[in-house]
């Protein structure tokens, strides 16, 4: 063009070309600074549509960006909304991509990924299938395509899973040709089975009409000409796609040139084109409003301009379909129906997989709750803990007068009792999940589980414990007459267990409360290769979840070490009315056993009903043993026990403040001590009378050792019977 533009010898009028918009780039921005119209046949690059850069430039082939709505029409008719797209870096390609992404929000399209390459693209097809893309949007020369689906079919990312729409306008089977700068490792074979229903978005280029267009021929007429001129197999030339483009881009010249002839005969004075010279404003201002009028019937359909330059047209959609392109689909952008794409019946497009793939792998999200049968064979158990519960308490209450349930301590067996409901009653707490109890008030059954183990477990254990204490004390002081330990001090132990126990679930909820927090689990893959499963389970948890509970553990811990320890110290008591350290070390070491292996398989399970039936078992099984072994002893004696007996009477007017079981201890201390003195005495007697040699007087005081030995001894109660 330089060289033409500078012949003294003529002067151009209009310029023809470029084909490819790299060169014409260049070229337009430099044409217009000799008032030139240029036109081009097949420049697609979006960048030429810049007046400010192009103002005298036109084209017969729509630009890149025009066919990002056939693209948006293609998606939303087969519902696919995660698209990816790949680029190569060149304006031509990167701003029909960069328009695609602007669009793509408003189109209700959302973007997995927008991979770019400038020379190998094997990294970013990688990248696409790490990110899951299955839709995806390519721009690039067929050279760099044929480089893009090889790496795709070594990544797998082909097939019914897979759909690629590409640029339209490459040439004949391009994925069979070879290049040295771009090579690629794959086969022919393994090409043709990669590209297998790729899908291209391009404009129409031959006319849908019948009738002869403004050049007196038909299109079929057309391409019978052209096949007979070229010879051969016109579709393997390079450009036979562009070839209606450039017949119709001769004839917008000659009806432009023809309209400005008649326009400038108007002027005073006339002038013709042949009077054109580069510094002619007024007749390059006729020219550009005479080809921007055009509108004629070509080859290629319809011939119109926008604003911009831009060629009005129709577009099709075709698909690869044994090797051949056939077009499937049509859009028409001036159709006033919302339908303007419309598909053909003949050919129909053809799935691999018998249907359009999903745009992504379908997560379906399973919710992990406990099962209503499972539930209900829990609470079940819970309630039949706690109506036992309620058996012992009514028990405990009836009897309570009985002497052997008196020297329990039956007050202080109520709060074991009431300690054990609680116990029960987080099972049904524990149960409530998402799918029983709405979602924001799941927080609530959380807390509420958690509250009720740790204030229940306190109370059982701490006034089961409490009792062993007040006996050990007893037992083991040197001045049992003046070891009195009342029921109110017990009380105030359990108390002061508790309200640790309180205080740590205040601190816990006030500095870090437990939140709803929804967990997925890893994807497990369907019959379905579209669809996985992810496994969904509502939790609740705190940043400091680990800490708070770790405290509370070691509360209790320390709890049933203690309890282990006056369990053992007090095992020779033979007060059995007294002593429950037997059964209070039997469920110690249930408890703990038990602990020891459900805590850790509660950790590690993921599978909610397998962890809830666990943690429910051991705590029906552990509170249910724990009362039966300090109760059921009970239930068995209750009726071999006098309500009233020898050792009421004995009881000092003075000592009304004790408690039953105080006043029931100290006098059996007091009788056991007085029988010691008995007998050192009598031995003392004995002694006296062996020495002195007296057998009559001997077997005299023998007698009477006897008989005051047996006087003392029925002087009060067997203490063995109280």
């Amino acid at each position: 063009m330089y060289r033409e533009l500078y012949n003294k010898t003529t002067t151009k009028i209009m310029v023809l070309g470029a084909g490819c918009s790299i060169v014409t780039q260049p070229t337009a921005q430099a044409s217009h600074h000799w008032n030139l119209i240029q036109l081009s046949y097949s420049s697609a690059s979006p960048l030429l549509s810049n007046r400010n850069l192009f103002p005298k430039f036109f084209r017969a082939f729509p630009p890149e960006t025009v066919f990002n709505v056939v693209k948006f029409a293609m998606l939303k008719h087969f519902g696919w909304k995660r698209v990816a797209t790949l680029h190569q870096t060149i304006d031509l390609f990167s701003l029909p991509t960069v328009a695609f992404l602007d669009h793509a929000e408003e189109n209700g399209i959302e973007i997995i990924t927008s991979e770019s390459f400038a020379d190998s693209p094997a990294i970013q097809v990688s990248n696409l299938k790490k990110q899951g893309a299955r839709i995806i949007i390519g721009n690039f020369y067929e050279t760099k395509a044929r480089q893009v689906f090889c790496q795709a079919y070594k990544e797998g990312m082909y097939g019914k899973k897979y759909v690629w729409i590409i640029t339209g306008w490459y040439s004949h089977q391009w994925w069979l040709s070879e290049d040295d700068e771009n090579r690629h490792d794959c086969t022919k074979e393994q090409m043709a089975e990669a590209v297998q229903g790729y899908f291209t978005t391009d404009a129409l280029p031959l006319s849908l009409a019948k009738e002869p267009g403004v050049a007196g021929i038909t299109t079929a007429q057309f391409e019978a000409e052209y096949k007979e001129y070229v010879g051969g197999e016109p579709e393997t030339l390079s450009g036979y796609q562009e070839a209606p483009y450039g017949f119709d881009s001769v004839w917008t010249i000659a009806l432009a040139l023809q309209e400005a002839e008649t326009r400038l005969q108007d002027l005073v004075p006339p002038k013709t084109i042949a009077n054109f010279s580069y510094d002619d404003d007024e007749m390059a201002k006729i020219f550009f409003e005479v080809i921007n009028a055009t509108n004629f019937e070509g080859v290629s359909g319809p011939v119109q301009f926008t604003y911009d330059g831009d060629r009005k047209g129709l577009m099709q959609v075709e698909q690869n379909q044994d090797g051949a392109e056939v077009r499937v689909g049509i859009y028409h952008p001036t159709a006033e129906d919302e339908n303007k794409l419309r598909w053909t019946n003949d050919p129909r497009i053809v799935w691999q997989g018998g249907k359009p793939p999903a745009d992504s792998i379908l997560e379906e999200e399973l919710p992990q709750t406990i099962s209503q049968d499972l539930f209900i064979g829990m609470a079940i158990l819970a309630a039949a803990g706690i109506v036992l519960a309620i058996g012992f308490l009514a028990f405990n209450v009836r009897f309570r007068n009985r002497r052997f349930i008196k020297m329990s301590s039956p007050k202080i067996n109520n709060l074991i009792l009431l300690g054990g409901m609680l116990m029960y009653v987080s099972i049904f707490f524990n149960g409530l999940d998402t799918s029983r109890v709405p979602f924001d008030s799941y927080v609530w059954m959380c807390k509420a589980n958690t509250w009720c183990l740790g204030i229940g477990f306190s109370l059982a254990f701490g006034a089961m414990f409490s009792k062993t204490w007040r006996v050990h004390k007893i037992f083991t002081s040197k001045t049992m007459m003046k070891t009195i330990i009342k029921d109110y001090q017990l009380y105030v132990m359990v108390a002061v267990l508790v309200l640790i126990v309180t205080l740590v679930l205040v601190i816990w909820e006030i500095v870090d409360p437990l939140q709803t927090v929804v967990r997925k689990a890893a994807r497990q893959q369907t019959d379905d290769l579209d669809v996985v499963i992810i496994p969904v389970h509502v939790t609740c948890e705190s940043t400091w979840q680990v800490y708070w509970v770790g405290t509370l553990i070691c509360i209790e811990g320390l709890l049933l070490v203690f309890g282990a320890f006056l369990a053992w110290e007090t095992r020779k008591v033979t007060v059995p009315a007294l002593n429950d350290s037997k059964y209070i070390g039997m469920s110690v070491y249930n408890t703990v056993i038990l602990s020891f292996i459900v805590v850790p398989v509660s950790l590690i399970l993921d599978e909610v009903n397998a962890r809830y039936v666990i943690m429910s078992i051991f705590n029906v099984f552990a509170t249910t043993l724990t009362l039966c072994l300090v109760f059921v002893p009970k239930l068995k004696v209750r009726n071999d026990i006098h309500p009233k007996g020898s050792m009421l009477s004995t009881m000092k007017s003075g000592e009304e403040g004790e408690s039953d079981s105080d006043k029931r201890i100290r006098i059996l201390n007091d009788m056991i001590q007085r029988l010691q003195s008995s007998l050192v005495k009598k031995d003392d007697i004995i002694k006296e009378l062996e020495t002195a040699g007296v057998s009559g007087q001997t077997k005299h005081h023998r007698d009477s050792a006897d008989e005051g030995i047996n006087t003392a001894g029925t002087s009060q109660e067997d203490p063995a019977t109280s």
